[in-house]
């Protein structure tokens, strides 16, 4: 064996990182630093994409086109946009296209490209999606290096594509059965965080099995006066590490997760605020995140205002909710309850966002939170879809959900609905969507059957000396000789049913549909007999055989006749059936005809 030798070391430069300055990596133009909204900075990386010489030149106009988004732009934003233009270098390897430049750019290639998304990019407004990508960013290549693009390919940018844009399917809202189960169980998690989490100076009390050893007590109040120290313990600290390894010995829970619970609202803590908020004040879900912990303005006769920012409203993004204020059944409650539980955190941490909590990763602001806390919230509470099946929980369903039962409330007014935006948009993405559709279906058919009930609506004499002149600016019949079961007749040979100087030949509860019938206060034993005929037939047909041969007469005489009448009269002609007239009792044959 060879003896070793020392090592040796390159001196180490104390100049600066040449690749770094203030931040920003600025050494190779293909790989550039963004500060997006939460703080931090994200990397994006083109030097890894084919085309280098192509890339060299289109990276500027990428991040010009990024910082376009805004000063702090969502770092989700930011990163689908790079995604959807590095289709287009997809494309470039899959057909062996060498770009060396813009200049290469043609008419030919984009349509092409176009061409290529539709046989590999699913719906068409993805593929829309996709090519504006590229699109977007040579636009700013005619502004920012004029000449380098050919007139064509210039009149080319000012549109996407060919063809039909399509268009996106709108989310859909919950059943109001899922409504009340996602509010039932957010309030049961809201009131377990509320009754564990101390406020103040104040320290949980141990979990369960740790005051059965003095030296595991004294290791756990070691863990819990760090977080009253620091916010939070790391599982590498001392501390934790001797609770642990005596927690183990003596089957006791040593989770991480276990000691800050007393302090700080978790994940599943959060999924609930946020489902019941936005299924109580319909803000949009990225909206709601994002509140600060000050949102609470203007407090008034029972109300407040919840102050939000709205990215996506350019020129007016910071925007007001006026809510409900008082206990924590009411929105604004709830938010002074999130911020009296979440103090601890931001006091540590600095920050100014309500919603702070703690994960594996420690204390931080909540961004986009999903995923593990939703399903746990979700497995927790064993909640459901319509199916029976577990409940696959969106949270940018909620708003429509929201928006769903307040079209309901407002009976489908759109001047009182569209809250917060125009009629036209509370019509497309609010009002049409699956979840409504059996209401406006309802609609329309009360609609037909108002509609046919006022074309033959059925003349109605209340009294035999009336002279009444009925809707139709017509006279009752001067004679008796036509007189039917149901009504009187106007013209028993003159029937809308039949030719004229023949006789009717429908049955007799065609009466109530004919415009030559007049019904009279004589006629109600009959009717009342009828209706109960009518009902003891539902026992002997079945649904579909009882409503195709009775179900217009039993709409006309229990809907549109009886209530024409006074109770009193109505009482007599029971009285009248009660009495066993034989004439009145009579049914005629064609009712009895399967």
């Amino acid at each position: 064996m060879s003896r070793g030798r020392r090592a040796t070391f390159p001196p180490q430069s104390n100049a600066p990182d040449e690749s770094i300055v203030a931040g920003t990596i600025v050494a190779d133009p293909r790989r550039f630093a963004v500060r997006v909204e939460t703080g931090d900075e994200q990397i994006v990386d083109l030097s890894s994409w084919s085309n280098q010489l192509f890339v060299a030149e289109i990276a500027p106009l990428v991040r010009e086109r990024i910082r376009q988004m805004g000063p702090t732009p969502i770092g989700r934003s930011m990163q689908r946009k790079v995604i959807n233009l590095r289709r287009f270098w997809s494309f470039l390897d899959d057909q062996k296209i060498v770009l060396r430049g813009l200049s290469n750019i043609t008419v030919e290639l984009i349509n092409d490209y176009e061409a290529w998304l539709e046989q590999n990019a699913g719906s068409r407004l993805s593929q829309r999606h996709l090519l504006a990508a590229l699109i977007s960013v040579l636009r700013i290549a005619v502004e920012d290096c004029p000449g380098v693009l050919t007139t064509d390919v210039v009149s080319r940018l000012r549109y996407l594509g060919h063809g039909d844009s399509g268009g996106s399917r709108p989310r859909d809202a919950y059943s109001s059965g899922i409504a009340d189960a996602l509010r039932t169980a957010a309030r049961a998690q809201i009131t377990d965080a509320r009754q564990r989490i101390v406020l103040g100076d104040d320290v949980p009390p141990p979990p369960p099995g740790v005051d059965i050893c003095a030296r595991l007590r004294a290791h756990h109040d070691a863990v819990v006066t760090e977080i009253v120290r620091s916010g939070q313990i790391e599982t590498r600290h001392p501390a934790f590490r001797r609770f642990v390894n005596l927690a183990v010995y003596r089957k006791v829970d040593s989770r991480i997760e276990e000691p800050h619970r007393g302090f700080h609202l978790t994940a599943v803590d959060l999924a609930a605020f946020l489902a019941l908020l936005s299924l109580e004040t319909g803000m949009e879900m990225e909206c709601l995140i994002r509140l600060k912990a000050d949102c609470l303005r203007n407090p008034t006769k029972g109300y407040v205002e919840i102050e939000y920012y709205k990215r996506r409203a350019r020129g007016s993004e910071w925007k007001s909710l006026r809510v409900r204020d008082g206990s924590s059944a009411t929105p604004g409650g709830l938010v002074r309850m999130a911020i009296a539980l979440t103090e601890r955190a931001r006091r540590h941490t600095g920050a100014d966002r309500l919603w702070m909590l703690w994960t594996i990763d420690g204390l931080r602001p909540a961004n986009e939170e999903g995923g593990q806390g939703i399903a746990a919230f979700v497995e927790r509470y064993h909640l459901v879809d319509d199916d029976g099946a577990p409940l696959r929980l969106s949270l940018s369903r909620l708003r429509k959900t929201h928006k769903a039962e307040w079209y309901r409330r407002t009976n489908g007014q759109l001047e009182q609905f569209a809250v917060g935006h125009s009629i036209g948009v509370a019509a497309r993405h609010y009002a049409d969507i699956p979840a409504l559709r059996h209401v406006h279906e309802q609609t329309l058919a009360a609609a037909f059957h108002d509609a046919l009930d006022a074309a033959l609506k059925p003349r109605i004499a209340r009294s035999e000396r009336e002279d009444l002149v009925v809707e139709r600016q017509d006279p009752l019949p001067e004679t008796n000789e036509w007189d039917v079961w149901l009504a009187r007749c106007g013209g028993f040979y003159e029937s809308p049913f039949a030719e004229a100087g023949r006789p009717c030949p429908t049955p007799f509860w065609g009466c109530l549909e004919c415009k030559n019938a007049v019904i009279t206060e004589r006629k109600l034993p009959a009717l009342i007999a009828f209706q109960s005929f009518m009902a003891d037939q539902r026992a002997v047909l079945d649904a579909g055989e009882w409503s195709l041969k009775f179900g217009r007469p039993w709409h006309r005489i229990t809907k549109q006749i009886l209530p024409a009448f006074a109770p009193q009269i109505l009482e007599a002609a029971r009285i009248r059936i009660a009495a066993e007239e034989p004439t009145l009792l009579y049914l005629p044959v064609e009712a009895m005809a399967q």
